[in-house]
């Protein structure tokens, strides 16, 4: 056992070869970000194929299409979000939009085609 003169403390750091292989490390991936929370719910409520009655990719698969507005309000917004507001899920959606090029807007499915 090392001997500690008092006032003085055992030198610790750094470890020896051995025991930097124990040391703790952090974790990969820690402090990298993802996408936000809010579109990744929307990516994963369109992507489901249950979903696909009232909400769909569009044809390219570059945009979706909210075949009924009501369902998606009542029935797939709440297990999503704390909301079931359509008009704020589309507000919230327009923030990541690029200008108003890409802006989403309402429309009759029969105008979609």
């Amino acid at each position: 056992m090392d001997r500690v003169l008092p006032g003085r403390v055992k030198e610790e750091w750094p470890p020896s070869p051995e025991e930097e292989d124990l040391a703790p490390r952090p974790m990969e991936g820690l402090h990298e970000t993802g996408p936000p929370p809010f579109l990744t719910k929307t990516f994963d409520l369109v992507a489901d194929p249950a979903t696909d009655g009232v909400v769909s990719w569009g044809r390219a698969g570059n945009s979706f299409v909210v075949w009924d507005p009501h369902a998606f309000a009542a029935v797939l917004l709440p297990r999503f979000f704390k909301h079931n507001n359509f008009a704020s899920f589309v507000r919230q959606l327009n923030t990541y939009l690029d200008g108003s090029r890409h802006r989403m807007k309402l429309q009759e499915p029969a105008n979609l085609f």
